[in-house]
């Protein structure tokens, strides 16, 4: 169990948690109705980012790579593929796992996907400075290798 060594009184207003939930469901919004026109949901963009970056992977490799349960990793990728997005075919070197690989349909909305999740970031962090956006950056960064790691202690 990691020490605490605050003794804040946590309003909900100032709870990091409360604020970074809220930040994530308003950019999710933001990204979702852009991306929803496009033919896909905001959910997949990790895979597509990924794919699109490491070229085909099997859905183990996605799952760990992500970070996500593989029983959610299953329905996005059967989402992906019902919508065309993602295509599987058979691993050559392990006839057991598939492949999972991008369509010419993701190819072509990527970079349409790529700009509306730029967009979204400049909305986040517009009249912020350079070195507020490192900063902010940092700590959320830090935040989150807090939980992974208690994450990891409690296993």
């Amino acid at each position: 169990m990691m020490q605490v060594t605050h003794s804040r009184k946590w309003t909900l207003n100032s709870r990091p948690g409360h604020l970074v939930m809220r930040l994530a469901r308003v950019m999710g919004r933001y990204a979702e109705a852009r991306i929803q026109p496009l033919g896909t949901g905001i959910a997949g963009y990790p895979v597509l980012n990924l794919l699109s970056a490491a070229g085909e992977m099997t859905q183990k490799q996605l799952t760990e790579r992500l970070k996500v349960e593989q029983s959610s990793m299953a329905q996005l990728l059967g989402r992906l593929e019902r919508d065309g997005f993602v295509v599987r075919r058979k691993d050559p070197d392990d006839g057991r796992s598939s492949l999972v690989g991008l369509t010419p349909k993701a190819i072509d909305a990527l970079p349409q996907i790529n700009r509306h999740m730029q967009e979204g970031n400049d909305v986040a962090v517009a009249g912020m400075t350079d070195a507020e956006i490192e900063t902010a950056i940092g700590l959320l960064k830090r935040m989150l290798d807090n939980f992974e790691g208690e994450a990891n202690r409690a296993i």
